[in-house]
């Protein structure tokens, strides 16, 4: 908790005890000791904080309108940055007694939480965490407090005991729930997503699954080659957290390979990400729109071009693109060697980029994918927060229902090794 937000305290206690309305005492519940890694029993204030017992709150967030002037958020808003996260568990962090400002919440800046357990041998490396990391805080998303990005937290918390560590999960969310109901704190359930780095599921070679779209939970199965390298397993980790923040593997559909799609749920590039800035296998999800592409009219010399606001500049930052499974020569503003052949053709030609046997078909202009997240997880995050309206402005919890979702990216057991 930050000494400002410490200070609010001291002076509201204070400030109750001056005021007649109660006793300045803190309440007898003092701070229990942590018992895992980021969850509290926080000190019993009650909400509101006192210095809001009598004066207006006109969000019902349980955080005053004079606080919400002093801490910078919106008194007309109870999620100020739009995570889904109340403001008051983000700025004092006692939501239901989980201390989200412990882990660095601000409810002036979006946040994702992430619990990630793991099975013996796959223990997830900071190093492979800190590429979603560094994805999320690089993200062309404006905050209230005037930074760009998402602040990322993602918490390694448990290995499974090799006893419950089910080498095949089947059905998958059956067995994961056994997992997850004995090694998933509840407390957590309204503020973080569940990840599980296991060995498979279904019996089968997908590298992972999302719980529908958007989701709570997901699982990361690529424990049947091993564990595959840092960038497979980064790019799978984000890749099924885009499912649970709302993206499919078309962006706003499930069409896989789109060739102007640039983002890594598009299959070409869960494991490799681009070539951004100079740098190589950088993750991201799309962060440009894309004007919309004919597989019948493929130009070379052009490339792709952009949907505003989007700009060629934006295209031409961004290389390392892939087609049919090949990264080519160029970038996504001019000179891009479509087919790999090693020449930038000036005259156009068909290619059929969605292997579905035709070269005729068309996609409409693709999105900026870090534009179009939604951070509620199906429905389940957000809901237990004072504060939060449960009506989630659209008709279906889901984009795509969990019983609904194919498995993603296929692994030949050769990879990774």
């Amino acid at each position: 908790m930050s000494n400002l937000h410490k200070a609010l305290l001291t002076a509201s206690v204070a400030l109750l005890g001056l005021n007649g309305c109660g006793s300045a005492d803190r309440p007898e519940a003092e701070t229990a000791s942590t018992t895992r890694q980021g969850v509290e029993v926080a000190t019993a204030i009650p909400l509101p904080i006192p210095a809001c017992a009598l004066l207006p709150d006109t969000d019902g967030d349980a955080v005053c309108d004079a606080v919400e002037t002093l801490l910078g958020t919106n008194p007309n808003n109870p999620d100020t940055d739009g995570d889904r996260l109340n403001d008051y568990a983000e700025s004092f962090g006692f939501g239901g007694g989980l201390d989200l400002t412990a882990l660095g919440a601000n409810a002036r800046r979006k946040d994702i939480f992430i619990e990630a357990d793991y099975y013996p041998g796959l223990q997830p490396t900071q190093a492979m965490l800190n590429r979603v990391i560094t994805a999320f805080a690089n993200a062309p998303v404006t905050n209230p407090d005037g930074s760009t990005g998402i602040t990322l937290h993602v918490v390694v918390d448990q290995q499974i005991a090799a006893a419950d560590a089910d080498s095949d999960l089947s059905p998958v969310w059956t067995d994961f729930d056994v997992i997850k109901g004995k090694y998933f704190a509840a407390i957590r359930a309204p503020y973080f997503h569940y990840m599980l780095f296991a060995n498979r599921y279904s019996g089968g070679n997908s590298s992972g699954i999302s719980r529908g779209i958007p989701a709570h939970d997901f699982v990361v199965t690529l424990g049947f080659i091993g564990g595959g390298t840092e960038l497979q397993q980064a790019g799978t980790l984000m890749h099924e957290l885009g499912h649970n923040i709302g993206l499919r593997h078309g962006g706003t559909d499930d069409s896989n390979y789109k060739p102007h799609y640039l983002s890594i749920m598009n299959y070409e590039y869960q494991f490799y990400g681009f070539g951004i800035g100079g740098l190589n296998n950088v993750l991201d999800y799309s962060r440009v729109r894309v004007s919309a592409f004919s597989e019948a009219a493929v130009i070379e010399v052009t490339a792709f071009a952009p949907a505003a606001p989007t700009t060629e500049a934006d295209l031409a930052k961004i290389s390392g693109l892939r087609f049919n499974n090949v990264q080519v020569v160029g970038n996504a503003s001019t000179n891009l060697d479509f087919n790999g052949d090693g020449i930038i053709q000036a005259g156009s030609y068909a290619r059929d980029f969605n292997r579905n046997g035709v070269t005729t078909d068309g996609y409409p202009a693709s999105q900026n994918d870090w534009l179009a997240l939604v951070y509620d997880g199906g429905g389940q995050i957000g809901f237990a927060t004072p504060g939060i309206t449960q009506d989630l402005g659209r008709e279906d919890l889901y984009l795509v229902a969990p019983e609904k979702m194919e498995p993603c990216l296929t692994v030949d057991e050769r990879d990774g090794r």
